[in-house]
């Protein structure tokens, strides 16, 4: 365990206010008891599209400056920060310290996780993207808080 174990662990455990923590592990238990997980996915898929539409970024230029945008935005609502990186064919998308692994519990994270595909997604065509680019869940979370969720913006497999 390096030095900084301790303090993500840390920092993961506080970002889910104890008011909220209990309610929404129960709503995640109510939500995976009612709809398949693909069904869970598409709703915070849309979840996410809705939350970001009140947070819009302006025009960037560059990668730097998109990520910035984002972080800043990621910021003001205290849900951790992602990296943005050119990887060959697609945009590799790395966001950590979400909130939503530790509100959720470590059995919604695969469906959780649907909320930054549709986030990232609505930034993404806000900034001109072409519409045959899409924003995908890359890889499952990783680490025991799952509060790495890796991404990637590439052409449409359909």
């Amino acid at each position: 365990m390096t030095i900084q174990d301790p303090l993500l662990h840390y920092y993961e455990r506080i970002t889910c206010s104890a008011q909220w923590k209990q309610f929404n592990r129960a709503l995640a238990a109510e939500l995976s008891v009612g709809l398949p997980p693909e069904e869970n996915r598409q709703l915070f898929v849309r979840i996410g599209e809705r939350v970001v539409q009140g947070m819009p970024v302006t025009r960037c230029n560059t990668l730097d400056e998109l990520q910035v945008a984002f972080n800043a935005q990621w910021e003001a609502i205290d849900w951790g920060f992602c990296t943005l990186q050119e990887a060959g064919e697609h945009l590799s998308i790395t966001h950590v310290c979400s909130p939503l692994a530790m509100a959720f519990g470590p059995d919604a994270v695969d469906w959780s996780s649907g909320f930054f595909e549709g986030a990232y997604q609505t930034w993404f065509a806000a900034q001109g993207i072409p519409p045959e680019l899409r924003v995908r869940i890359d890889a499952p979370a990783e680490g025991n808080g799952a509060s790495k969720v890796l991404l990637k913006l590439a052409r449409s497999a359909s």
